[in-house]
């Protein structure tokens, strides 16, 4: 459902200014065709941020919410 939000938006509402010098929102066409329309240091800014937030784990601590059992117990749950 979230990515058909994603490609409807876009029909109707664009963001204001540019997304690299030169290149407004605007002249980002929907879908697929965005896919060249974004200049490679746009690509290579998102890839290195996915992977410093992958590497560093700064989305949080996912040790929150797991449960607290004993480590023979935890192993039993997981072979399951």
């Amino acid at each position: 459902q979230l990515c058909v939000i994603g490609y409807i938006v876009p029909e109707v509402y664009r963001f204001p200014g540019e997304i690299a010098p030169g290149i407004a929102f605007a002249d980002i066409p929907n879908g697929v065709a965005a896919i060249n329309a974004i200049p490679a240091l746009g690509w290579m800014q998102m890839f290195f941020l996915i992977g410093a937030v992958d590497y560093y784990g700064v989305l949080g601590d996912f040790d929150i919410g797991k449960p607290d059992l004993a480590p023979e117990e935890l192993e039993k749950r997981k072979l399951q």
